[in-house]
């Protein structure tokens, strides 16, 4: 079965400096996909590769069927990926209402049915949906933000370390909202500093260091792996 994503040999970084050396993952139709590894690993500079926010200097990006290296953010959100970075994700003066509808902007005519497939993944935002986003706790903002993104009904969400700051109780309803969204036919490729609650939830996983590979597999047999435990997640 073809990738839905493919990253292959990507190198490439900010201004002149490489961050990603030969870094090569893959994301499939039906998958969540999680990229861990130590701070300085490249996580968040391997996510931002796929959404055309990197000098890319050698490699290929292909998605579901097209060659979109090098790519223009603009154009790859029309292709079928969206983005929710990490901070400064919501419009914090806006309603969640109004938030959503800005998610809309590429949508032309009616976005009933969008508000009705957000809502129906985030009924708590439905029942709050006047208040100004603002006001929301942080669960709450990374719900807003996932659902403004997911308004264009994309094949590929990419997520920024989802659950950053988040309580317990948090952390676990992102990761549940996560596969609900994988349910409804989008692929996942996240990017989280929990890592073993991450690779507890996520199909497949993908470990970083130093801009590289260094370890990829299921999520179950990263968890299991010796090496991986001792060097990326604690022990």
């Amino acid at each position: 079965m073809t990738a839905l994503l493919s990253m292959e040999a990507i190198t490439g970084g900010y201004g002149d400096a490489n961050i990603l050396e030969d870094v090569s993952m893959h994301v499939m139709a039906d998958e969540i996909v999680v990229i861990v590894g130590p701070n300085g690993a490249g996580k968040s500079t391997a996510m931002k590769s796929v959404f055309g926010l990197l000098n890319i200097r050698g490699g290929k990006m292909m998605f579901d069927g097209d060659d979109i290296t090098g790519w223009a953010p603009n154009r790859i959100v029309q292709r079928g990926i969206c983005y929710v970075p990490q901070v400064d994700n919501i419009f914090r003066e806006m309603s969640i209402h109004e938030n959503l509808e800005m998610g809309g902007f590429l949508k032309k005519g009616d976005l009933s049915a969008a508000y009705d497939r957000v809502y129906a993944l985030f009924p708590d935002l439905k029942e709050r949906r006047k208040t100004m986003a603002g006001s929301l706790s942080g669960g709450q903002r990374q719900m807003v933000a996932m659902g403004r993104a997911l308004m264009l009904d994309p094949k590929l969400l990419l997520l920024d370390e989802p659950t950053a700051g988040l309580s317990p109780k948090y952390m676990e309803q992102i990761f549940q909202i996560c596969r609900d969204v994988r349910n409804t036919g989008v692929a996942i490729l996240l990017v989280e500093q929990h890592a073993k609650q991450a690779l507890a939830f996520a199909d497949r996983g993908y470990v970083l260091a130093a801009g590289k590979n260094r370890h990829e597999g299921s999520g179950a047999d990263l968890l299991a792996d010796r090496e991986v435990a001792e060097m990326f997640l604690g022990g």
